[in-house]
């Protein structure tokens, strides 16, 4: 089987090493980055690269698109046109909802299959990816009464020999999960960052007094931010839903501390300990 990894960053890449000598699978890149689809072959990540898309897809049998949205969005329609009826295209998007609609009327339709890994890291690049990525997360697959049942059952296979377990749900829903979830601590992270930078203008004095705690929330700040800005416009609906829910939150806890009221404050943040029963 032949897998075209479109981007080949940390999502795509890992994805190509954590099927690395497992059944008859050969992998190939197609990356408008030429640096990036020349370092995924010289770390091995691929076997060949792709310069035309066309030729990639001819090439596959399965075609994993690990880009940012806004770029899925834009490719996933041609891949479908070009695709012969035994091949299939899967997107590993982190919104869902406005990548399956803009296809739901192709004719090529069933032959889409909409996907999420719930996995990452804050780093980037070709370089960043390592086989263990997935090894017991989870995979949602979305809105998949659509897709063909022979595919689906095809790359379900794939998933969980990289190490996935799968759930399934409706785009709607994912997104309206997702945006609390992950994409809200992406936005609380990089906020707090540029808050701190603004703040505290000398960076040896950051790196001297930040604790674990404040590295652990600004970790994020690290990512990405033509990927993320993409899933925050993508996903705007709720995440601004997101951020209105998180102010409210933090304008409760203002008032309480200006009160002074130390009993509140800290019947507030047993209630915010409570996450703990649900994360351990």
């Amino acid at each position: 089987m032949n897998l075209l990894i479109v981007g080949v960053g940390l999502i795509g890449g890992s994805f190509s090493l954590s099927l690395k000598g497992k059944k008859n699978l050969h992998f190939a890149s197609f990356d408008q980055n030429r640096e990036s689809a020349d370092k995924a072959q010289e770390l091995g990540i691929v076997e060949k690269t792709f310069s035309d898309i066309t030729n990639g897809v001819e090439w596959a049998d399965v075609v994993v698109l690990a880009i940012p949205v806004k770029a899925i969005k834009t490719m996933l329609p041609e891949v479908l046109d070009l695709l012969k009826p035994d091949q299939f295209v899967v997107d590993f998007g982190s919104t869902k909802a406005s990548i399956c609609k803009s296809v739901n009327e192709h004719p090529k339709r069933a032959q889409y299959i909409a996907a999420h890994p719930i996995a990452g890291t804050e780093h980037s690049g070709p370089a960043a990816a390592f086989a263990a990525l997935y090894q017991g997360k989870n995979l949602i697959l979305c809105d998949t009464e659509k897709s063909d049942s022979m595919k689906l059952e095809t790359f379900e296979s794939l998933a969980k020999e990289a190490g996935f377990y799968i759930t399934k749900m409706d785009a709607d829903e994912h997104d309206r999960h997702l945006a609390y979830i992950s994409h809200l601590s992406h936005i609380t992270s990089y906020a707090l960052s540029n808050t701190v930078l603004k703040k505290e203008e000398d960076g040896e004095v950051i790196l001297d007094l930040a604790g674990s705690g404040f590295e652990s929330t600004v970790r994020l700040a690290k990512s990405s931010p033509s990927m993320w800005s993409s899933i925050f416009m993508e996903n705007k609906e709720m995440v601004l839903k997101g951020i209105g829910a998180y102010k409210r939150e933090l304008e409760k806890l203002e008032k309480l501390i200006e009160a002074e009221d130390e009993r509140a404050i800290n019947k507030y943040l047993e209630e915010g300990r409570s996450i703990r029963k649900i994360l351990s």
